[in-house]
């Protein structure tokens, strides 16, 4: 199949090690599938999606196999695309989708931490557009690029602004990490686990753009505001 394609879109991550390790689901899986480009020596446009903590390979395993397959596909691939987005909302992303039943059903909402990480949300349409005008142009040579929305947001912010287009008042209780940890370990055992200990650790640092690689402006596309896109979808939600 690859071999009749013109353009490679890999979507592929783990969250989790329960079935394969993050080594093997990621880094030898993209080896793999960068190794058989190379042996076909086609000028294939390959997108591939990472995310803007991939840098930050000492942080986590699975950031460190994220970024090791970035320098494998820089180092062996003559056209690539490395996709960097933000916390991507619509399309039924499982943020808000777990918070709002929280917010519906309870007067207290958990704040992990302190609440003060930012991040900077993106709507799910306007990576599409991006992607598609990637394809549209033909887009070739190497380029890595950035994707995130406008707006920047504490969590805590973020939580509260839920709760405004909501229209309820919510009691934000901040619970220390090492807590929450020993938490989701135990749960983590069950089929019942809302967040693992990876999606955990978005929580606790900044998830926003570096500035050090190319934008949707670069690409001639504004991103729209996120306030409203999360608005309308709470909206639709009740």
């Amino acid at each position: 199949q690859l071999q009749k394609a013109d353009i490679i879109i890999n979507l592929k991550t783990l969250w989790d090690e329960k079935k394969i390790s993050f080594k093997d689901g990621i880094f030898n899986f993209n080896k793999q599938l960068v190794n058989v480009l190379v042996k076909m020596n086609d000028n294939k446009q390959f997108i591939y999606f990472s995310g803007i903590d991939s840098d930050a390979k000492e942080y986590s395993q699975r950031s460190e196999m994220i970024f090791k397959s970035e320098k494998y596909i820089q180092k062996y691939l003559s056209n690539f695309i490395i996709i960097k987005p933000g916390v991507i909302i619509g399309g039924g992303d499982k943020l808000i989708k777990a918070l709002l039943p929280l917010f519906k059903i309870s007067f207290f909402i958990p704040l992990f931490g302190s609440g003060k990480a930012k991040f900077q949300p993106v709507f799910i349409d306007d990576i599409s557009i991006a992607v598609n005008k990637m394809i549209i142009e033909s887009l070739m040579g190497k380029h890595t690029f950035e994707l995130v929305g406008p707006e920047t947001f504490t969590y805590k912010d973020f939580y509260n602004y839920l709760a405004f287009c909501l229209d309820c008042k919510r009691t934000l209780v901040p619970i220390p990490f090492w807590l929450v940890r020993i938490g989701i370990s135990i749960l983590e055992k069950t089929p019942i686990c809302p967040i693992n200990s990876e999606q955990l650790k978005l929580f606790e640092r900044d998830n926003v753009s570096s500035n050090r690689y190319k934008k949707f402006s670069d690409l001639s596309i504004e991103p729209q505001n996120i306030s409203e896109k999360i608005k309308k979808i709470i909206g639709k939600s009740n």
